[in-house]
């Protein structure tokens, strides 16, 4: 990272600081002794997380439940304490991070984009049959943190970039480099060294735009990074449907990466289209109408499946 930048970035006093919840909670899961009980202990400390949960854990997303899920040992018997960590540490960090509509940053549009994108990775992970799909879903959530970062750093000077580059996230990667020499996968990749998160979330934030950026040799984070780059683009078509080749040139990237068929693609979006509202309830945030969820899917079937586009 350039350096100059850096030093600002290091005398900022109001960068963003990892919340108590999550940080208790990824460090139990680090603990082998650790037990579904003192789980359920920590997570019952956040009485708002606990209703979510079991809205969650009762949803068809997760699979839902032959029997009602009515306690927090309940929930995390049934979805396993990865699942749990996952949504603990989305919920408190969306929470404690975003900011009031009245900020310069329009954060709304952050979430919005970082939500999805998460609702995505995990979809993609599932498909590509990745034991670690919790882990790729709140990868894809931090991709974006030096987005904050900057946001705070520079506050006017980086909103009103963000607002030039509208929806076409490319265009603000640009643009970041232009303005500071880098961008926030850089800049996201330093403060997760700052949290001490762990190094499978690190590479996923480095190489949320370009894979090849980070060098892994391990095949299971190799996976994950390339679920969360793919997860941004697949957000992009709900975030960013103003083009209406979109969903051909994700299909030709998606194809580079893993084997799939167009059907499988449209299956892939059909499950996104599914699971963002569930989501949009958890985290109390707008991801669109349903006929704005559904017309996603309708034009990525109608360019890939109907006869006149072979």
């Amino acid at each position: 990272m350039d350096q100059p930048l850096l030093q600002r970035i290091k005398n900022c006093k109001t960068l963003p600081a990892i919340p108590s919840l999550p940080l208790q909670v990824l460090q139990m899961c680090r603990d082998e002794g650790a037990d579904c009980q003192k789980m359920a202990d920590i997570i019952h400390q956040d009485p708002s997380f606990v209703a979510k949960l079991l809205n969650v854990a009762n949803s068809s997303f997760y699979g839902g439940a032959r029997h009602k899920v009515t306690t927090v040992t309940q929930a995390v018997t049934l979805l396993g304490m990865n699942s749990i960590a996952t949504l603990a540490f989305c919920f408190s960090l969306y929470r404690d991070l975003k900011k009031n509509e009245g900020a310069a940053f329009d954060h709304t549009r952050y979430w919005r984009r970082s939500i999805v994108s998460s609702v995505a990775a995990r979809v993609l992970g599932k498909w590509a049959h990745a034991a670690n799909y919790e882990e790729i879903f709140l990868s894809a959530l931090l991709q974006d943190l030096g987005m904050l970062v900057l946001s705070e750093v520079f506050v006017s000077d980086y909103a009103q970039m963000y607002n030039l580059a509208g929806s076409n996230h490319a265009e603000l990667q640009r643009l970041e480099r232009e303005r500071f020499g880098s961008d926030h996968s850089e800049v996201g990749g330093w403060l997760a060294d700052m949290w001490e998160l762990p190094d499978i979330m690190k590479a996923s934030v480095r190489g949320s735009h370009d894979p090849h950026a980070v060098d892994v040799e391990v095949e299971e984070v190799r996976l994950t990074v390339r679920c969360v780059m793919l997860s941004g683009r697949l957000a992009d078509l709900w975030c960013d449907p103003s083009k209406d080749t979109a969903s051909q040139e994700l299909l030709a990237l998606i194809q580079q990466y893993f084997k799939i068929e167009p059907q499988g693609f449209i299956a892939m979006l059909t499950d996104m289209a599914e699971a963002i509202p569930e989501f949009s309830s958890f985290f109390q945030i707008n991801l669109g109408s349903e006929e704005d969820i559904q017309r996603v899917v309708t034009t990525a079937e109608q360019a890939l499946l109907t006869p006149s586009s072979s």
